[in-house]
């Protein structure tokens, strides 16, 4: 079962399964919501899953967003190696996401006047810390974002090593007040990999169920910034290398869909 998030509505929009693309419940691959008038359609690393894009992509045409592009081969990218944030695209390059989609996607949102990329070596952190040839599928498998300036990273030797890749090309000096789009990161440790990828909506944030100690960092996190915690099991999921972020598509939508719903 594949979910888009609605338009300004708080409800999710449901996509019926494919079964002929058993992957399809990892929805986030599929697409880059960059904000609510540009979407980029990618190109899934695992040939078998590029037939998923279509109904995504339609979807997606249908909401109405002004700008819809899409990722051209010899590209592909998933979308669990991409974290958006408002001032910048951060990218991680994989066994699924490559430095020609690097390239695209930068060309495409410096065309749109959309944020900045940055780009960042999966393969390269694996070799510094030993993680088994790269055994990790994707960039968000250890890390995310708990708010626009702060990512969780998983306390392990390649999340280390991840850490310094961006704390090289990202400021961590405190942010501007009055420039709340400028470049700026925080990054926390948590001690469990799978709860360093959550989902943040608004002031609600949702993390994996049954790991205490990440738990505790996380919920003291949240409460400095009034965020509101909750715990979700996706054992089964996890058990495919899927995280929370996998299955769903959270975007603000366009303002004409919000419009359009406000005049029913």
């Amino acid at each position: 079962m594949r979910r888009l998030l609605g338009p300004h509505s708080g409800k999710c929009v449901e996509l019926p399964a494919d079964e002929a693309c058993p992957d399809c419940v990892f929805i986030e691959d599929c697409a880059l919501v960059i904000n609510e008038r540009h979407v980029i359609i990618t190109r899934p690393g695992a040939p078998s899953r590029q037939p998923e894009t279509g109904p995504v992509e339609a979807a997606l045409q249908g909401l109405g967003f002004d700008r819809v592009d899409r990722l051209e081969a010899p590209a592909t990218l998933d979308g669990g190696d991409v974290q958006i944030l408002p001032w910048g695209v951060l990218v991680g390059t994989s066994r699924r996401t490559n430095a020609e989609a690097v390239a695209q996607l930068r060309k495409l949102l410096a065309a749109a006047g959309g944020p900045p990329v940055f780009d960042f070596s999966l393969p390269q952190a694996a070799a510094v810390s030993g993680d088994g040839g790269g055994a990790t599928l994707h960039f968000k498998s250890v890390l995310s974002a708990l708010d626009p300036h702060t990512l969780l990273v998983a306390d392990t030797p390649l999340g280390r090593a991840l850490a310094a890749q961006i704390t090289a090309a990202i400021p961590a000096s405190q942010p501007d007040p009055a420039r709340p789009d400028q470049p700026y990161l925080a990054l926390e440790f948590v001690p469990d990999t799978i709860a360093a990828n959550v989902l943040s909506l608004n002031e609600h944030v949702v993390m994996q169920e049954g790991h205490p100690a990440s738990q505790a960092r996380i919920a003291q996190l949240c409460a400095a910034r009034g965020l509101t915690l909750h715990t979700l099991l996706m054992a089964e999921l996890a058990k495919a290398d899927g995280a929370l972020t996998c299955c769903s598509l959270l975007f603000k939508g366009p303002p004409a869909a919000a419009e359009s719903k406000e005049q029913q």
